[in-house]
């Protein structure tokens, strides 16, 4: 059996935001002038001791007057969290600069600190010290609750589940000092079917959330902690390729015995919306760029003042259109994730089988569209969300070696011509990613030691099956965003209303 953490949010009430307000900006405050302190040697070999962060760093930083001791415990747990994660950071620096082998850390990880070498050197600054990297400055955008007491009788947050209602209560700053703020909320029915499966409730934390509009709300993130066990047998797999473009998002094919079916392709017509919020940006940022030197040369004080107007507009509508770039890509990343677990669950799979992508050295793309749809936030985030979730329907992800899947023939094992999404081959003509896929499903047998198959055909499974996995509204909800060469939004529409699908 394995622990898996899931996490519920629930928005909080506006009522009580002047005084979360307050308390993070405490939070941030003071833990950005620690952070500091502790970004040099001696810090991080302080950091470096077993135990939690809390009882190291309170014999070095005395609890500062006008805050409960509470709050400052987990102050110093959020800074030594801070801190422990660039230690790794640090070790992978250091032998990336004598020349040696990295082992046994993310390859993303390695790959973001050699771009970080990289900038450094071009700047022509020296990269002989991790210390010259600036040190990370917290956001104020969280705040812990894990260094307090136990969930229902805690000295800075309580959170008390009772009937059909969560009462959560948490001290912070007001006018005459710290004192206890309560909210009481209705639990959604999500939220009270998971706490029917889960192990247990973890220590709750609050974070705040730009929204499209400019403004701000806050939310409490309850973790739940779930037992999931992984099947012991792997028969039938779901095997998918991905390959986010204009026109698709990844290829799935299911494999049992010496079967496999057509090809299942998800698609989204979300990704241009991404590309046009992209372009905009550009553009404003040639704007900015042109003002800059205007105001350089202006010597008036009033067009000068008309120019930094007009500039802080144009930074406000960059950032807009940057969190709805990042709010689109996390809807289609979440949408295509729960879409490929519902298609195993519905085919009776017992694992899913993915490609090991990650990139072994800094690329140096030219197409900067390629640069967006093939970096960090599809392929590395797909893949962790995907373990995640599996976990909790007992699915196994089975990651393969990705070599020349798209270039070598599924039937004859040579290698082909790839012209777009065209495979071509003695054999005959495919689709590059269903060829994709099957070699994939076909990698099986050096992972799994599950014997090789050659392509049949299995029957499909019709739409109706998923509404034994999902409702029929979340269904339409899904295709809203990511659609399948099976599934069309449109054709599904006509059933609204209709009790013929149940």
């Amino acid at each position: 059996m394995k622990e898996q953490i899931l996490s519920y949010e629930l928005t909080l009430p506006q009522r009580i935001y002047p005084h979360l307000d307050r308390l993070f900006s405490v939070f941030k405050n003071q833990v950005n002038s620690y952070i500091p302190k502790l970004w040099n040697e001696k810090g991080f070999k302080l950091l470096s001791q077993k135990g939690s962060a809390v009882g190291i760093l309170k014999k070095a930083f005395p609890t500062p007057e006008g805050i409960p001791s509470r709050v400052f415990r987990n102050v110093l747990e959020l800074t030594g969290q801070i801190i422990r994660s660039q230690i790794e950071r640090k070790e992978v620096f250091e032998k990336l600069l004598k020349g040696e082998e990295v082992k046994g850390y993310s390859k993303n990880l390695v790959l973001n600190i050699q771009r970080q070498i990289e900038n450094l050197r071009k700047k022509g600054e020296e990269v002989n010290c991790y210390f010259n990297f600036p040190y990370p400055e917290f956001d104020g955008q969280i705040v812990i609750t894990s260094a307090d007491d136990n969930l229902e009788k805690g000295q800075f947050r309580r959170l008390k589940l009772s009937g059909n209602f969560l009462e959560f209560s948490i001290k912070v700053l007001t006018q005459k000092g710290w004192e206890w703020i309560s909210v009481k909320k209705l639990i959604p029915e999500r939220l009270r079917r998971a706490l029917m499966k889960a192990k247990e409730v973890k220590a709750v934390l609050i974070k705040k959330v730009l929204l499209k509009s400019g403004y701000h709300i806050y939310r409490l993130v309850i973790p739940l902690s779930f037992e999931v066990k992984e099947p012991e047998k792997v028969e039938r797999v779901l095997a998918l390729d991905l390959s986010p473009s204009e026109k698709r998002l990844g290829t799935a094919v299911l494999v049992e015995g010496e079967k496999v079916s057509k090809p299942l392709f998800f698609k989204t017509q979300m990704l241009r919306k991404v590309e046009r919020l992209h372009f905009e940006v550009s553009n404003l940022e040639r704007k900015i760029d042109n003002i800059y030197n205007r105001i350089e040369n202006t010597a008036c004080k009033r067009e000068k003042e008309r120019l930094w107007k007009r500039l802080r507009h144009l930074f406000a509508e960059q950032k807009l259109r940057q969190r709805k770039i990042k709010q689109l890509r996390k809807e289609i990343l979440e949408t295509f994730t729960n879409f490929v677990i519902a298609h195993a669950k519905v085919y009776d799979c017992q694992a899913i089988v993915i490609e090991d992508l990650s990139f072994k050295e800094v690329p140096q793309w030219k197409d900067k569209k390629a640069l967006r749809r093939f970096s960090q936030w599809f392929y590395s985030r797909f893949a962790s969300r995907l373990e995640e979730k599996a976990r909790l329907y007992n699915l196994k992800v089975i990651k393969v070696n990705p070599a020349h899947t798209s270039r070598v023939c599924h039937k004859c094992g040579k290698e082909g011509q790839v012209e777009g999404l065209v495979f071509k081959c003695s054999c005959g003509t495919y689709d590059r990613d269903y060829n994709a896929s099957v070699n994939i499903a076909f990698r099986l047998t050096e992972v799994e030691g599950i014997p090789g198959r050659f392509p049949s055909r299995l029957p499909q499974v019709e739409w109706k099956a998923l509404l034994s996995f999902i409702s029929f509204s979340k269904l339409l909800a899904w295709l809203r965003i990511v659609e399948t060469s099976q599934l069309k939004l449109k054709k599904l529409l006509k059933w609204v209303g209709s009790d013929k699908y149940g």
